[in-house]
Protein backbone atom coordinates (compact mmCIF):
# COMPACT_ATOMS: atom_id res chain seq x y z
CA UNK A 1 0.00 0.00 0.00
CA UNK A 2 1.64 3.50 -1.11
CA UNK A 3 1.27 6.36 0.94
CA UNK A 4 0.25 9.64 0.14
CA UNK A 5 2.41 12.82 1.37
CA UNK A 6 -0.80 13.94 3.24
CA UNK A 7 -0.83 10.47 4.78
CA UNK A 8 2.79 10.36 5.63
CA UNK A 9 2.43 13.59 7.41
CA UNK A 10 -0.40 12.51 9.08
CA UNK A 11 1.25 9.62 10.26
CA UNK A 12 4.10 11.67 11.67
CA UNK A 13 2.27 14.36 13.62
CA UNK A 14 -0.06 12.09 14.79
CA UNK A 15 2.96 9.87 16.09
CA UNK A 16 4.37 13.24 17.77
CA UNK A 17 0.70 14.01 19.05
CA UNK A 18 0.64 10.36 20.78
CA UNK A 19 4.07 10.79 22.30
CA UNK A 20 3.97 13.73 23.90
CA UNK A 21 0.21 13.50 25.40
CA UNK A 22 1.22 9.84 26.88
CA UNK A 23 4.91 10.87 28.17
CA UNK A 24 3.35 14.03 29.57
CA UNK A 25 1.19 12.08 31.81
CA UNK A 26 2.90 8.66 32.39
CA UNK A 27 5.59 11.60 33.34
CA UNK A 28 2.91 12.98 35.66
CA UNK A 29 1.63 9.48 37.37
CA UNK A 30 5.11 8.44 37.69
CA UNK A 31 5.53 11.99 40.53
CA UNK A 32 2.45 10.35 42.13
CA UNK A 33 3.94 6.81 43.01
CA UNK A 34 7.72 7.35 42.70
CA UNK A 35 8.27 10.50 44.01
CA UNK A 36 10.13 9.70 47.02
CA UNK A 37 12.78 8.76 45.16
CA UNK A 38 13.20 11.83 43.22
CA UNK A 39 15.21 14.53 43.93
CA UNK A 40 14.22 18.42 44.19
CA UNK A 41 16.61 19.11 40.63
CA UNK A 42 14.94 15.50 39.65
CA UNK A 43 11.52 16.84 39.83
CA UNK A 44 12.38 20.22 38.25
CA UNK A 45 13.49 18.34 35.54
CA UNK A 46 10.73 16.10 35.64
CA UNK A 47 8.46 18.62 35.61
CA UNK A 48 9.86 20.72 32.19
CA UNK A 49 9.55 17.50 30.51
CA UNK A 50 5.98 17.37 31.49
CA UNK A 51 5.69 20.84 30.49
CA UNK A 52 8.08 20.20 26.93
CA UNK A 53 5.60 17.12 26.42
CA UNK A 54 2.52 18.92 26.27
CA UNK A 55 3.44 22.14 24.23
CA UNK A 56 5.17 19.27 21.90
CA UNK A 57 1.34 17.33 21.38
CA UNK A 58 -0.57 20.54 21.66
CA UNK A 59 1.25 22.11 18.75
CA UNK A 60 0.73 18.44 17.36
CA UNK A 61 -2.75 18.16 17.40
CA UNK A 62 -3.13 21.75 15.97
CA UNK A 63 -0.90 20.40 12.71
CA UNK A 64 -3.57 17.77 12.64
CA UNK A 65 -5.97 20.26 12.46
CA UNK A 66 -4.67 21.93 9.59
CA UNK A 67 -3.23 18.99 8.11
CA UNK A 68 -7.11 17.34 8.00
CA UNK A 69 -8.24 20.38 6.08
CA UNK A 70 -5.29 20.86 3.52
CA UNK A 71 -5.89 16.91 2.93
CA UNK A 72 -9.87 17.59 2.50
CA UNK A 73 -9.35 20.54 -0.21
CA UNK A 74 -6.02 18.31 -1.77
CA UNK A 75 -3.54 21.19 -1.86
CA UNK A 76 -1.66 23.42 0.73
CA UNK A 77 -4.00 26.61 0.63
CA UNK A 78 -6.41 24.16 2.55
CA UNK A 79 -4.63 24.45 5.09
CA UNK A 80 -5.31 27.94 5.99
CA UNK A 81 -9.15 28.02 4.91
CA UNK A 82 -11.25 28.86 7.67
CA UNK A 83 -14.49 27.42 6.52
CA UNK A 84 -12.23 24.22 6.43
CA UNK A 85 -10.26 24.17 9.61
CA UNK A 86 -13.72 25.47 11.60
CA UNK A 87 -15.30 21.78 9.64
CA UNK A 88 -12.54 19.89 11.35
CA UNK A 89 -12.63 21.83 14.53
CA UNK A 90 -16.28 21.13 15.07
CA UNK A 91 -15.21 17.23 14.32
CA UNK A 92 -14.50 14.21 16.62
CA UNK A 93 -10.78 15.28 16.26
CA UNK A 94 -11.13 19.05 16.72
CA UNK A 95 -13.40 18.04 20.45
CA UNK A 96 -10.45 14.86 21.73
CA UNK A 97 -7.71 18.13 20.75
CA UNK A 98 -9.56 20.36 23.20
CA UNK A 99 -10.05 18.01 25.41
CA UNK A 100 -6.60 16.51 25.33
CA UNK A 101 -5.06 20.25 25.32
CA UNK A 102 -7.44 21.14 28.21
CA UNK A 103 -6.15 18.07 30.09
CA UNK A 104 -2.55 18.59 29.75
CA UNK A 105 -2.55 22.09 30.85
CA UNK A 106 -4.33 20.77 34.13
CA UNK A 107 -1.72 18.23 34.19
CA UNK A 108 1.44 20.56 33.89
CA UNK A 109 -0.01 23.11 36.10
CA UNK A 110 -0.44 20.75 38.55
CA UNK A 111 3.29 19.46 38.40
CA UNK A 112 4.04 20.94 41.75
CA UNK A 113 7.74 21.73 42.27
CA UNK A 114 8.28 19.86 45.92
CA UNK A 115 5.61 17.62 46.21
CA UNK A 116 3.58 14.99 44.65
CA UNK A 117 1.16 16.14 41.82
CA UNK A 118 -2.32 17.86 42.50
CA UNK A 119 -5.45 15.70 42.37
CA UNK A 120 -6.57 17.94 39.64
CA UNK A 121 -2.83 17.63 37.51
CA UNK A 122 -3.44 13.86 37.82
CA UNK A 123 -7.18 13.66 36.20
CA UNK A 124 -5.85 16.20 33.73
CA UNK A 125 -2.95 13.60 33.19
CA UNK A 126 -5.97 10.94 32.72
CA UNK A 127 -8.09 13.50 30.12
CA UNK A 128 -4.98 13.98 27.86
CA UNK A 129 -4.17 10.39 27.88
CA UNK A 130 -7.54 8.91 27.13
CA UNK A 131 -8.50 11.81 24.92
CA UNK A 132 -7.26 9.78 21.58
CA UNK A 133 -10.43 7.64 22.42
CA UNK A 134 -13.15 10.48 21.32
CA UNK A 135 -11.93 9.60 17.87
CA UNK A 136 -11.25 7.28 15.80
CA UNK A 137 -11.94 3.37 15.39
CA UNK A 138 -12.98 2.32 18.57
CA UNK A 139 -15.56 5.27 18.36
CA UNK A 140 -17.29 4.01 15.18
CA UNK A 141 -18.25 0.63 16.43
CA UNK A 142 -21.94 0.42 17.69
CA UNK A 143 -22.58 0.23 20.68
CA UNK A 144 -19.56 2.38 21.63
CA UNK A 145 -19.70 2.34 25.30
CA UNK A 146 -17.61 -0.72 25.92
CA UNK A 147 -14.74 0.01 22.91
CA UNK A 148 -14.33 3.37 24.16
CA UNK A 149 -14.01 2.17 27.56
CA UNK A 150 -11.55 -0.42 26.85
CA UNK A 151 -9.70 2.05 24.48
CA UNK A 152 -8.72 4.37 27.46
CA UNK A 153 -8.09 2.06 29.78
CA UNK A 154 -5.27 0.66 27.41
CA UNK A 155 -4.59 4.43 26.80
CA UNK A 156 -3.82 4.91 30.66
CA UNK A 157 -1.94 1.71 30.90
CA UNK A 158 0.39 2.60 27.85
CA UNK A 159 0.79 6.16 29.21
CA UNK A 160 1.86 4.73 32.57
CA UNK A 161 4.16 2.57 31.25
CA UNK A 162 6.41 4.97 27.81
CA UNK A 163 5.51 7.79 30.58
CA UNK A 164 7.81 6.42 32.84
CA UNK A 165 10.84 5.69 30.86
CA UNK A 166 12.19 9.06 30.63
CA UNK A 167 11.86 9.68 34.66
CA UNK A 168 13.57 6.64 35.16
CA UNK A 169 16.16 7.26 33.03
CA UNK A 170 16.56 10.84 34.99
CA UNK A 171 17.29 9.17 38.42
CA UNK A 172 19.70 6.34 36.75
CA UNK A 173 21.57 9.27 35.38
CA UNK A 174 22.49 9.98 39.13
CA UNK A 175 23.79 7.26 39.24
CA UNK A 176 22.67 6.86 43.04
CA UNK A 177 22.28 2.83 43.59
CA UNK A 178 19.77 2.77 46.17
CA UNK A 179 17.61 5.35 44.70
CA UNK A 180 17.82 3.49 41.27
CA UNK A 181 16.72 0.35 43.19
CA UNK A 182 13.98 1.79 44.88
CA UNK A 183 12.37 3.50 42.11
CA UNK A 184 12.70 0.45 39.39
CA UNK A 185 11.29 -1.80 41.96
CA UNK A 186 8.69 0.56 42.76
CA UNK A 187 7.81 0.52 38.85
CA UNK A 188 8.24 -2.87 38.14
CA UNK A 189 5.63 -4.16 40.78
CA UNK A 190 2.58 -1.60 39.72
CA UNK A 191 4.10 -2.66 36.01
CA UNK A 192 2.89 -6.32 36.18
CA UNK A 193 -0.22 -5.22 36.87
CA UNK A 194 -0.30 -2.32 34.64
CA UNK A 195 0.84 -4.12 31.78
CA UNK A 196 -1.79 -6.76 32.57
CA UNK A 197 -4.76 -4.25 32.13
CA UNK A 198 -3.45 -2.59 28.92
CA UNK A 199 -3.20 -6.25 26.97
CA UNK A 200 -6.19 -7.30 28.31
CA UNK A 201 -8.08 -4.19 27.49
CA UNK A 202 -6.03 -4.12 24.10
CA UNK A 203 -6.50 -7.60 23.07
CA UNK A 204 -10.55 -7.41 23.57
CA UNK A 205 -10.69 -4.34 21.62
CA UNK A 206 -8.24 -5.73 18.59
CA UNK A 207 -10.62 -8.78 18.57
CA UNK A 208 -13.73 -6.31 18.02
CA UNK A 209 -12.03 -4.27 15.60
CA UNK A 210 -11.08 -7.55 13.73
CA UNK A 211 -14.18 -9.33 14.20
CA UNK A 212 -12.07 -12.72 13.15
CA UNK A 213 -8.75 -13.53 13.80
CA UNK A 214 -8.49 -14.50 9.89
CA UNK A 215 -8.49 -10.61 9.35
CA UNK A 216 -5.06 -10.29 10.78
CA UNK A 217 -3.66 -11.61 7.76
CA UNK A 218 -6.00 -10.94 5.09
CA UNK A 219 -6.50 -7.32 5.66
CA UNK A 220 -3.61 -4.52 5.28
CA UNK A 221 -5.24 -3.28 9.01
CA UNK A 222 -4.62 -6.95 10.47
CA UNK A 223 -0.87 -6.84 8.50
CA UNK A 224 -0.31 -3.33 10.67
CA UNK A 225 -1.80 -4.99 13.83
CA UNK A 226 0.60 -7.74 13.13
CA UNK A 227 3.97 -5.37 13.63
CA UNK A 228 2.34 -3.20 16.25
CA UNK A 229 1.88 -6.86 18.02
CA UNK A 230 6.01 -7.52 17.23
CA UNK A 231 7.05 -4.40 18.73
CA UNK A 232 4.87 -5.09 21.90
CA UNK A 233 6.58 -8.15 22.15
CA UNK A 234 9.72 -6.88 21.69
CA UNK A 235 8.61 -3.70 24.58
CA UNK A 236 7.75 -6.96 27.17
CA UNK A 237 10.80 -8.56 26.68
CA UNK A 238 12.74 -5.98 27.92
CA UNK A 239 10.47 -5.06 30.71
CA UNK A 240 10.81 -8.61 31.55
CA UNK A 241 14.26 -8.40 31.17
CA UNK A 242 14.46 -5.21 33.73
CA UNK A 243 12.39 -6.35 36.70
CA UNK A 244 13.82 -9.95 36.45
CA UNK A 245 17.21 -9.40 35.81
CA UNK A 246 18.83 -5.94 35.93
CA UNK A 247 16.42 -5.45 39.26
CA UNK A 248 18.02 -7.62 41.55
CA UNK A 249 21.83 -6.98 40.38
CA UNK A 250 20.53 -3.41 41.32
CA UNK A 251 18.95 -4.53 44.47
CA UNK A 252 22.34 -6.21 45.37
CA UNK A 253 24.51 -3.49 44.70
CA UNK A 254 25.75 -4.09 41.12
CA UNK A 255 27.22 -0.90 39.62
CA UNK A 256 27.06 -1.37 36.27
CA UNK A 257 23.26 -2.43 36.56
CA UNK A 258 22.75 1.61 36.09
CA UNK A 259 24.81 1.71 33.42
CA UNK A 260 22.76 -1.26 31.97
CA UNK A 261 19.52 0.05 32.60
CA UNK A 262 19.75 3.48 30.98
CA UNK A 263 20.85 1.91 27.67
CA UNK A 264 17.67 -0.80 28.10
CA UNK A 265 15.18 2.33 28.79
CA UNK A 266 16.86 4.01 25.65
CA UNK A 267 15.59 0.88 23.99
CA UNK A 268 12.63 0.91 25.38
CA UNK A 269 11.94 4.51 24.25
CA UNK A 270 12.65 3.75 20.63
CA UNK A 271 10.54 0.45 20.05
CA UNK A 272 8.28 2.45 22.50
CA UNK A 273 8.39 5.02 19.55
CA UNK A 274 8.05 2.03 16.98
CA UNK A 275 4.75 0.97 18.10
CA UNK A 276 3.15 4.53 18.78
CA UNK A 277 4.09 5.01 14.79
CA UNK A 278 2.37 1.69 13.62
CA UNK A 279 -0.81 2.78 15.40
CA UNK A 280 -0.38 6.26 14.02
CA UNK A 281 -0.20 4.17 10.41
CA UNK A 282 -2.94 2.36 11.32
CA UNK A 283 -5.68 4.52 12.29
CA UNK A 284 -4.51 6.89 9.27
CA UNK A 285 -4.23 4.56 6.20
CA UNK A 286 -6.31 1.11 6.98
CA UNK A 287 -9.84 0.57 8.32
CA UNK A 288 -10.33 -2.06 10.57
CA UNK A 289 -12.42 -4.76 8.92
CA UNK A 290 -15.43 -4.76 11.50
CA UNK A 291 -16.10 -1.28 9.84
CA UNK A 292 -15.56 -2.39 6.38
Amino acid sequence: MSLSGWDAAAIAVKTVTYAGALGAAGAVFFLLYGTAFVTHAERLRIRRLVLCLSALSVLGSGAQILLSAGSMSGGAAGMLDGSLIHMVLQSGAGRAGAIRAIGLLAASLGTRPHRRPAWWGCFGAAMAATSFAWTGHAHSLEPDVLPVMLLGVHLLGVAFWLGALAPLGIIAGAGDLERTAAAASRFGAAAVFVVAGLMAAGLALLWMLLGDISALWDSPYGRYVILKLACVACLLCLAAFNKLRLTPRLRAGDFRAIRSLRTSIRVEGWVGASILAATATLTTVAGPPALS
